[in-house]
């Protein structure tokens, strides 16, 4: 075992592989709208990353890929210890923008110049925070409810929570990985067998218990339509090309005093 296995690093080569059928290209774009507190933003972007046949990724600054024509910037992001992470990278710094409905092709330029294929990433159809009520400020009274209208595709929604939590000591203490968590609601929405594209869900009573000890704080609704691409046949079938466009939302039941 090598010592960067043992620490647990991921590795890097600067060699190519003899067959470009050896090399594989792992793509995933995301167009993120985040609502979710006071810091709304919206970020468009692609990251990728080369890696040949055992899986150590390619650092070489003279291998490029672009998307539609526009080129990637190659960055290399520094772990623990020894580790590397060479990726590329294309976002709203570049002017870029991850527009629905669109195709994205992208073509990897290898040291010697030649050109090869590497697949097509069509983006998800529209898919905008318009088309959902969820209240920023929980109901004084009855149930509590996602509505979305009008949506064009099958899409992904997950409701987590975060509590203030009260310790025997006193101590409070944050808790909650909103949509990460294990308990969070899951379900699909959407046109598709048995659903329209218009609905609402009423989040079940007992998901919104608090008490003395642990008392609700806020929900968070992650919605996302993710789109898989076709990579070309020229490089590694292992290769992946992915979309998702995602919103995040945000309803507060109470504050940190």
């Amino acid at each position: 075992m090598s010592l960067l296995s043992f620490l647990g690093c991921s590795g890097t080569t600067k060699d190519l592989p003899a067959k470009l059928t050896d090399l594989s290209v792992k793509v995933e774009a995301e167009h993120l709208t985040n609502l979710m507190g006071s810091q709304n933003y919206t970020r468009h972007s692609i990251r990728a990353v080369i890696s040949n046949a055992k899986g150590a990724d390619v650092e070489r600054n003279d291998v490029r890929l672009e998307v539609n024509g526009m080129p990637m910037r190659f960055r290399v992001g520094q772990g623990n210890y020894y580790d590397r992470h060479p990726y590329y990278l294309i976002d709203g710094d570049d002017g870029f923008e991850l527009k629905p409905a669109t195709e994205h092709r992208f073509v990897l330029t290898l040291p010697d110049g030649a050109r090869h294929d590497v697949g097509v990433l069509r983006s998800p159809a529209a898919l905008s925070p318009d088309q959902f009520d969820f209240a920023k400020k929980a109901p004084t009274s009855g149930p509590v409810t996602i509505a979305w209208k009008d949506l064009a595709e099958a899409a992904q929604l997950q409701i987590g929570r975060s509590h203030l939590c009260r310790g025997d000591d006193g101590q409070i203490v944050i808790e909650g990985t909103g949509t990460y968590d294990t308990d969070a609601l899951r379900r699909t929405i959407g046109p598709g067998w048995f659903r329209s594209r218009s609905d609402r869900f009423e989040v079940p009573a007992d998901f919104l218990v608090s008490s003395e000890k642990r008392k609700l704080l806020s929900l968070q609704a992650d919605i996302f339509v993710t789109t898989e691409g076709r990579p070309s046949s020229a490089i590694s079938k292992a290769s992946t090309l992915q979309a998702t466009r995602r919103i995040q939302l945000e309803m507060e039941f109470a504050k940190v005093e």
